[in-house]
């Protein structure tokens, strides 16, 4: 077993369904997060605030077991 989950986020990409990390997917769109440069590792959100993002304003779910944590649009998917 892991003693950490791994985090992906899916996502519609005109009809291809993708999947990235949540530090890849802001990375990618860096402007919703203008607090931070992404210059180097404590200049980039954690997962944790990341996936809060998404959650909170994109509206995001959350489906995870004891290994894996997975974020997608609901009505996008």
């Amino acid at each position: 077993m892991r003693i950490n989950k791994k985090h992906f986020l899916l996502f519609n990409n005109s009809g291809v369904i993708n999947a990235t990390t949540p530090k890849n997917w802001a990375r990618a769109h860096q402007d919703r997060f203008p607090d931070y440069s992404f210059v180097d590792a404590k200049n980039t959100p954690r997962t944790k605030e990341i996936e809060k993002y998404l959650e909170e304003t994109l509206m995001f779910r959350r489906v995870e077991n004891k290994e894996i944590v997975i974020l997608y649009p609901y009505k996008d998917l």
